[in-house]
């Protein structure tokens, strides 16, 4: 048993943000019907990543720039509890996918609308990507003010926390829905779902107008540190003095460990110059040893090839899927109900006809659909 079996979602979003949400959704048991365009998914062609993103839902591919298309969709509709669209703003009301159509035939619908800027505002039609959002909603700016300057980080981060915030966003209007029997619509902007990230850090510069680095980044003893065989260990002691004795006596800097909070900030060039030292005389995996023994938070940086190895994640069946795939799962178990990931990724529009047929056409309409471009189901599969 699943805990969202009870709920459907139509997906019409590509690539990452969309498709993030509703693979939580479909990992927590709901059905997922991505409604792609003719040409399919663009993100397709990055095989992997769309593969761990789409596992386990259905897909169906039709043109939303017909008249068939739109009776299809709004077939589907009636039966949909959530909607995800990921257009810019204006454009799925032109294609007869917008809240206020689709609300007239399901009145219960949750639509959630993901867009750069939101539905309004002077930048709403601005385009934009994951970058983009990253340097207007101020993450690259403080990023810029550890390294001297911005890079781009090696994962979607505007992208993932819109996604995620999608998905919280859906459930809690679910959860108002069942409660008022009456639909809700989400405008969700990618540049404030990173804004919302920084909330703390926003927060935290406007104590002191004159703090010249971002939270824990001016802690000495919270950071990466170079080790005797060229690999790197994180050091994860913040305000908490008893890491730090602990630390210190460790890896003989017994003349620091007395040192509180305050005093070891007010020395911190002195402080992470004496870490640096020291910890360059071993190897990671040798300290790592002898802190984690010593209950001090530290860790060596490892490689992806190496988290798959992982004995923790294993122990939690993190990296789990049918035959032929590793996906990592839902990161958190239930005392009720799975997570496991159990469907493989769609075929490009592999559903559609059977998702016809579910709503009611009969065999000759699906023909006559597909034969004039409006639904598609391809001889030659674009992508696995």
């Amino acid at each position: 048993m699943k805990l969202l079996s009870h709920l459907t979602v139509l997906d019409l979003t590509v690539n990452v943000p969309g498709p993030f949400c509703s693979m939580n959704l479909c990992d927590l048991g709901g059905r997922v019907i991505t409604v792609e365009p003719p040409a399919g998914d663009p993100l397709r062609h990055s095989t992997g990543m769309w593969a761990a993103l789409n596992r386990g839902k259905e897909s169906i591919s039709l043109d939303l720039k017909t008249s068939v298309g739109h009776e299809i969709l709004h077939s589907l509709v009636e039966s949909a509890d959530i909607v995800l669209e990921g257009w810019r703003p204006g454009v799925a009301k032109r294609l007869g996918a917008d809240y206020e159509t689709l609300s007239k035939i399901n009145p219960r619908l949750v639509y959630c609308s993901i867009s750069g800027f939101g539905q309004e505002g002077p930048w709403k039609n601005r385009p934009g990507h994951d970058l983009n959002y990253l340097a207007l909603s101020g993450y690259l700016g403080v990023q810029s003010s550890i390294e001297g300057k911005p890079w781009p980080p090696a994962i979607l981060i505007s992208d993932l926390a819109a996604g995620m915030y999608a998905t919280i966003s859906v459930l809690a209007a679910m959860s108002a829905s069942q409660v008022r029997g009456e639909g809700t619509y989400i405008d969700l902007s990618m540049a404030e779902a990173v804004l919302s990230l920084l909330g703390p850090e926003i927060s935290h510069s406007l104590e002191d107008a004159c703090q010249s680095k971002p939270n824990v980044s001016g802690i000495p003893h919270y950071g990466l540190f170079e080790c005797a065989d060229g690999r790197w260990l994180s050091l994860g002691i913040v305000h908490e003095d008893h890491f730090w004795s602990r630390f210190c006596t460790t890896v003989g800097l017994e003349e620091f460990s007395d040192l509180k909070f305050a005093e070891r900030l007010r020395l911190a060039t002195d402080v992470e110059l004496a870490i640096r030292n020291t910890l360059r005389t071993r190897t990671a995996e040798h300290w790592e040893g002898l802190l984690v023994n010593a209950d001090v938070p530290a860790a060596s940086v490892i490689e992806l090839n190496e988290v798959l190895e992982s004995t923790q994640f294993a122990f939690r069946n993190v990296f789990t899927g049918p035959n032929g795939y590793r996906f990592t799962s839902y990161p958190a178990r239930f005392s009720m109900g799975t997570t496991a990931v159990t469907g493989h990724p769609p075929k490009f529009a592999q559903h559609t006809a059977a998702l016809l047929t579910e709503h009611g056409y009969n065999q000759k309409q699906v023909s006559k659909f597909i034969e004039d471009g409006v639904a598609v189901i391809p001889s030659i599969q674009i992508s696995q």
